[in-house]
């Protein structure tokens, strides 16, 4: 019987032993070898795919408007920067285009700050109102872009201020602040503005984990949750919880022998702005999604004091029912409507079944928790995460007996 003293062990060596883990970092490699030699344990046949990324270092800044210091943050990704300019100020799209910031450093706040601008080449998710304002900043080309930004908890967690810019392939240099510190820019238009920092790309690699047991057909039942963070988290809900649950299924299934397939994947780079590990899945299973008879995602679950949720996706009544089945305890678990922000939907562009699992306080999680230093194990129920492994175990159980 797996006891949760296993589960509290996954969960303080992923969020204490190893830390923050983000792509292309050497916690990210030590997280992914973790997982991999867990799967190993429990039988399972195991797979690094790799792919190329980015790692991302920097260093103090030094941003000082006339005679007044300024409090920022370098933008993740950002290239360095070492200028002494005048600055110019844009709120709105409108101003942005009509305004010149050759040779000067761009200070944006208001409407142009109130999303965090999605990457320009991510593919899942691209606004084009996103598009065109990175397109015309590349147009303009200042010398550097100073976003004051509040919070943005559907795109950005609980972070505040967020980073407005979050991209390796944009190439001008950012800082993002807060409200108040904004202010002390805003305030002296004609000023000059010393803005010094070092930010660096580092040329890395990073990788998913599979796990694979072979079933009786060529149709396979996948599991999976993200292991990446980003930089100063130790993301426990966002996402070990999510990687301790596939760890703890492993376990139960470790002599598994069933009609379906059982392939568990550690996804890396949902919090990465090129999601590498997610376009290298769905580049390796091309042609292949027919093979999956049910995806299941967990990302967020295991929160204290919180029911578990679970939300459907493309299932046949025969699916929808075995799923309602086993997951009928109120006291435990709440059936949601569907929400789009994580690797289930890997899935569900390919119309194959999924199921995405969270926890009823989800958007606490985003909007208080996630990508933040309260993110420990602190906010986690280990017997949580064991039910819902227990849950799942008996849903592949009861999809191998159906016919």
């Amino acid at each position: 019987m797996i006891k949760t003293k296993q589960i509290k062990s996954d969960l303080e060596k992923l969020c204490i032993g190893v830390g923050e883990r983000p792509v292309g970092s050497q916690n990210n490699r030590r997280a992914t070898k973790y997982v991999a030699e867990r799967l190993m344990e429990s039988n399972f046949d195991v797979t690094l795919p790799e792919f190329k990324c980015i790692d991302w270092e920097y260093g103090n800044l030094n941003f000082i408007v006339g005679e007044e210091k300024v409090n920022a943050k370098i933008g993740p990704y950002s290239v360095s920067c070492n200028i002494e300019s005048y600055f110019e100020v844009a709120s709105s799209f409108e101003e942005l285009k009509s305004k010149d910031f050759k040779g000067k450093i761009a200070v944006l706040y208001g409407d142009l700050c109130k999303e965090q601008l999605m990457p320009k080449n991510f593919t899942f998710y691209n606004p084009e109102h996103h598009k065109q304002i990175i397109s015309l900043l590349e147009q303009k080309d200042p010398l550097a872009i100073v976003a004051i930004t509040s919070k943005n908890a559907e795109l950005a967690g609980a972070l505040y201020p967020f980073p407005l810019i979050e991209d390796g392939d944009f190439d001008i240099p950012s800082v993002y602040l807060t409200a108040k510190e904004g202010e002390k820019i805003l305030s002296q238009l004609g000023k000059k503005v010393k803005l010094q920092f070092n930010s660096n790309r580092i040329v890395s690699q990073g990788c998913n984990v599979v796990g694979v047991k072979k079933g009786k057909t060529s149709e396979k039942i996948v599991l999976c949750a993200h292991i990446d963070t980003k930089k100063e988290t130790p993301g426990a809900l966002d996402n070990a919880t999510g990687i301790t649950l596939l760890l703890t299924i492993a376990d139960l299934l470790k002599d598994y022998n069933g009609k379906y397939g059982i392939e568990i994947v550690a996804l890396n780079g949902e919090d990465y702005y090129a999601n590498s590990g997610q376009m290298l899945y769905l580049e390796l299973n091309k042609n292949k999604y027919e093979e999956i008879a049910l995806a299941i995602n967990a990302d967020g679950i295991g929160s204290k004091g919180n029911r578990t949720t679970f939300c459907t996706f493309n299932c046949n009544d025969l699916t929808n029912n075995l799923i309602s089945k086993v997951f009928n305890n109120k006291d435990h678990f709440i059936k949601t409507a569907p929400w789009y922000q994580s690797d289930h939907m890997l899935f569900v562009i390919n119309d194959r079944p999924a199921v995405a699992l969270c926890s009823e306080n989800m958007e606490e999680i985003c909007s208080q928790i996630a990508h933040t230093s309260i993110d420990t194990i602190d906010q986690v129920d280990s017997g949580i995460i064991y039910e819902i492994s227990q849950t799942l175990v008996k849903l592949i159980n009861q999809m191998n007996l159906a016919k």
